[in-house]
């Protein structure tokens, strides 16, 4: 099957990509085909029973990047499957939400050292 790629790029709101997400893992949980889409464009795969998963957290000054990858091969033989040994699994904790950051200036007096 000859390679196909189709990648967008686009800035949502943080809601327009919870529901998005909400609608992956929904698709993941009820059956293996999920329909995937942006920009009018869509995709029907079939998604093998494992897959490999893979979490990326980078911040890079103000900037955080998070990219998850989800991969697996179509119709994996027989063979291959029965006599591989099964990845342990990684202890990733969950992804919590970030506290706001703090933007106030602190106020008030400088703190004197303690020192003698």
């Amino acid at each position: 099957m000859p390679k196909l790629e189709i990648k967008r790029k686009s800035e949502l709101s943080r809601k327009e990509v919870s529901d998005r997400l909400i609608a992956l893992g929904q698709a993941l949980a009820s059956g293996s085909e999920v329909e995937l889409g942006s920009g009018g464009d869509s995709i029907s795969v079939v998604v093998g029973d494992r897959v490999q998963w893979e979490l990326e957290i980078e911040v890079d000054g103000d900037e955080t990047e998070i990219e998850i990858e989800i991969s697996w091969r179509d119709d994996p033989s027989e063979e291959s499957t029965a006599d591989a040994e099964p990845e342990p699994e990684s202890e990733t904790p969950p992804v919590k939400p970030a506290p706001p950051a703090k933007t106030a200036a602190r106020r008030g007096r400088p703190r004197k050292s303690a020192a003698k």
